[in-house]
């Protein structure tokens, strides 16, 4: 499973966190690691990966589901020991916040989540054996950690627009655009004998001219075609190149939009084909991709803010892992 994100943890208060993991694979408690002054429990890990049990029970089960939980668990204690780590260098600071933004987010957070109903705040409190102010000082310690968190990554990550055109060239590959056609295509199967193949050479021969004076494609397909898709007229969706009958291929990369192919001939069918649309081969547009490649590269540049940022935090505070 893939680590739980800081920043999920920062913006999910764990009062509203789902508790119901299913099966219990571990139940007992205590000390899972230290950050700081912090005391990090097995109980406190279990209540951070809460919400993504649901979704491991559905998808996994024996010993797959045991070390999806392990794993869950392990990033669950180090995302913790990232969240105490920033809560010891707030306090160094001595970072704070104004009791109206508290009260305002507190407010928030009623309003939205309990309907702007404090009886089920007060039910979701005492499920926790937690009282309101108790829960007003998480509440309060988890938006510091926001804005620190904020003031130091998110903030201070910045991509610029060469950044963005290197990752264009670097991935410039895996946005190329074969080329896909959307054809029609008659087949007249040759027979065996030579008067069969006589027969039908004259038949496909008739059927082209008969396109070429102007009869409709579609129409003749349905009519003369003994390829799969006669009953559609002859109709293919798109398609690249490498997905169509060989013989067919250099007629479809060179026929013009509207235009027919002339007789195909393999040694066991004739073709006529019509290019109904083409989608030219080349390179997404750098415009189409730059949002695209801003988010990614400017989630890079996050990602080492935050690498940097843990790594000084560690060096500074003491860490250990039971």
């Amino acid at each position: 499973m893939k680590k739980v994100a800081l920043i999920l943890i920062l913006l999910a208060g764990s009062l509203f966190a789902q508790t119901n993991e299913g099966p219990v694979l571990i139940t007992i408690d205590g000390y899972a690691a230290r950050a700081g002054n912090t005391i990090i429990t097995y109980g406190k890990i279990r209540e951070a990966i809460a919400p993504f049990m649901p979704q491991l029970f559905q998808h996994y089960q024996g010993e797959e589901l045991a070390q999806q939980v392990r794993a869950a668990r392990l990033a669950a204690r180090e995302t913790l020991i990232e969240e105490a780590l920033i809560r010891e260098e707030v306090k160094a600071l001595g970072l704070g916040l104004p009791p109206s933004l508290i009260d305002e987010e507190a407010d928030r957070l009623i309003r939205e989540r309990f309907n702007n109903n404090r009886a089920l705040l007060n039910k979701a409190l005492a499920e926790r054996r937690m009282t309101f102010e108790e829960w007003r000082e998480e509440l309060a310690d988890q938006i510091i950690l926001r804005v620190y968190y904020n003031r130091e990554i998110t903030k201070k990550a910045v991509v610029s627009e060469e950044a963005v055109r290197t990752a264009y060239e670097q991935a410039k590959e895996s946005h190329f655009i074969p080329l896909q056609v959307k054809f029609r295509a008659i087949l007249i199967n040759k027979g065996r004998s030579a008067e069969d193949r006589a027969v039908k050479k004259q038949q496909v021969d008739t059927v082209l001219q008969k396109l070429l004076n102007g009869a409709g494609f579609a129409e003749m397909a349905k009519e003369f075609s003994e390829g799969i898709r006669a009953d559609d007229g002859g109709a293919f969706p798109w398609k690249e190149l490498k997905d169509i009958h060989e013989a067919l291929r250099p007629a479809l990369r060179t026929v013009s939009t509207g235009q027919l192919s002339g007789l195909i001939e393999t040694d066991e069918e004739f073709y006529i084909v019509k290019v109904e649309e083409r989608r030219e081969e080349g390179y997404v547009p750098f415009e189409e991709l730059r949002e695209q490649l801003e988010s990614e590269q400017l989630a890079l540049e996050q990602k080492r803010l935050h690498q940097r940022l843990m790594e000084r935090l560690t060096a500074t505070y003491f860490v250990e892992r039971y």
